[in-house]
């Protein structure tokens, strides 16, 4: 008789702050996605390419039209997974990714508080939205996280609780994003490049886009990359100190 019993699970790691960095990075930084989504009427698994950002808490953050499949699909049954991670050069299966599996949210509704929100952070990674994002049948979605699964390269899996992705959210420091974010562009855009630099970036004029208490998304040209704080920002005041750390970590 052939044996019917499940395969022995794979020997997945524990999760550690360092595996939920590399997670933060890979869904914050993300301009695009693999969205799969489930075909009305026959439950059949499908997959398309969409644009993403990410709310301040780490929320994915989609712009979809009506008129496409996937949006009236997730109308019907909201469940649905994201796949973000860029190929990068050489084997893309040596590369990281995660796999992020939720339900997301009815669309969010032009008058809402947060609309102006998850538009600005989405333009923000995506200039040509800006005009798209207003037509009558594109709308904001926003994704609630349930799992996650991180894939860090060769034998390295972690299994990830929707905590591991999904931040705390501060509403004086989301009220503070803006402010904080046009002040160091504007003002501190030499601290910005020499950080970068520190990275071996190329020296592109690079400029933060998104912020959170845990660190910011800068992009140059076109890429986008994350920094994160030496330590999580309790407080709006806390930017201050935060980039003036970072600052001096690079002091010529």
């Amino acid at each position: 008789m052939t044996d019917q019993r499940p395969a022995a699970p794979p020997p997945y790691l524990a999760v550690d702050e360092n595996a939920r960095r590399l997670a933060r990075r890979l869904a914050r930084t993300a301009r695009h996605a693999a969205l799969a989504w489930l075909e009305p009427g026959t439950g059949a698994p499908m997959t398309s390419r969409i644009a993403a950002s990410a709310d301040i808490d780490g929320s994915p953050v989609l712009l979809l039209s009506r008129l496409s499949a996937h949006t009236n699909a997730l109308l019907t049954d909201p469940r649905a997974s994201l796949l973000v991670g860029e190929p990068g050069t050489g084997d893309p299966l040596a590369q990281p990714r995660l796999s992020i599996a939720g339900s997301v949210s009815a669309p969010i509704n032009p008058d809402a508080p947060e609309r102006e929100r998850l538009a600005r952070r989405f333009v923000s990674r995506h200039p040509p939205a800006a005009q798209y994002s207003a037509f009558a049948d594109f709308a904001f979605f926003r994704m609630e996280v349930r799992s996650a699964f991180l894939n860090a390269g060769f034998a390295q899996a972690y299994p990830m609780k929707g905590d591991d992705i999904v931040d705390s959210f501060d509403a004086a420091i989301a009220a503070a994003e803006t402010r904080v974010r046009d002040h160091m562009n504007e003002d501190h855009a030499d601290v910005l490049v020499r950080l970068m630099a520190e990275r071996g970036a190329p020296a592109d004029d690079w400029r933060i886009a998104t912020l959170d208490r845990r660190g910011f998304e800068l992009i140059g040209g076109d890429r986008i990359e994350r920094i994160e704080f030496a330590a999580p920002v309790k407080s709006a005041s806390g930017f201050r100190d935060a980039f003036v750390a970072l600052a001096r970590s690079v002091e010529a």
